[in-house]
């Protein structure tokens, strides 16, 4: 793996994704029809301008060859289109979208990791940026297919017993990811400390062999 499929593969990310659909889920039972789908548009937004971060880098990113940059551009000119279609609000034209958006995200993603190699290109947190708003937008789209939004884009009704259930399941369930989230990054700390100070030792006895 390189690239976008390492950082997506990464266990800190896959939580991430985790977090960003009980997040969404949560919206969903707690704001209006108007709410929910402004929220599916912020992600249209966001994604829309790390998409141009990532154009502006590959365009002045010296060691990437020019054919690499056509073909990656004209991905990113693709999906910055379906990023910028106008609001939807039925179901069907929802689902249209996210259809687009993940294709176009899906092919840019294969074309970068397929042409960009070794040092040629720097992403430094561009990918760790793009895996998260991807993620982010993902997850809205996906609560707004399974969730308030009738075929119409009417919001639907639930019994007040019923949601508070599902809002105190969807908290616990997130205090509990954050909990997880935690250790993971203590731990990962904790693997990085001990294998730095290894490496460190190692250095230390090279260095006195030719004291």
């Amino acid at each position: 793996m390189s690239g976008i499929e390492t950082v997506r593969a990464s266990v800190e990310k896959k939580l991430e994704a985790l977090e960003h659909q009980a997040e969404a889920l949560e919206a969903q039972l707690t704001q209006t029809r108007e709410q929910v789908l402004e929220r599916v548009e912020e992600g249209k937004r966001q994604l829309h301008d790390l998409v141009t971060s990532v154009r502006n880098e590959l365009s002045a990113s010296p060691g990437v060859v020019d054919q690499v940059k056509a073909e990656l551009q004209t991905a990113l000119d693709h999906l910055q289109v379906q990023l910028a279609l106008g609001k939807a609000e039925a179901r069907d034209v929802l689902e249209e979208q996210r259809e687009k958006i993940l294709q176009a995200l899906r092919h840019f993603e294969s074309s970068a990791d397929r042409t960009l190699t070794g040092a040629a290109f720097r992403s430094g947190r561009l990918w760790e940026d793009l895996v998260e708003r991807a993620s982010r937008l993902e997850a809205e789209f996906e609560a707004v297919r399974h969730g308030w939004l009738d075929e119409r884009g009417a919001q639907r009704h639930m019994v007040e017993a019923t949601q508070q259930e599902l809002l105190g399941r969807l908290r616990a369930y997130r205090d509990g990811l954050r909990v997880k989230r935690q250790m993971v990054r203590a731990r990962a700390d904790t693997f990085e400390i001990d294998l730095r100070e290894g490496l460190t030792q190692i250095k230390t006895a090279f260095r006195r062999l030719f004291e």
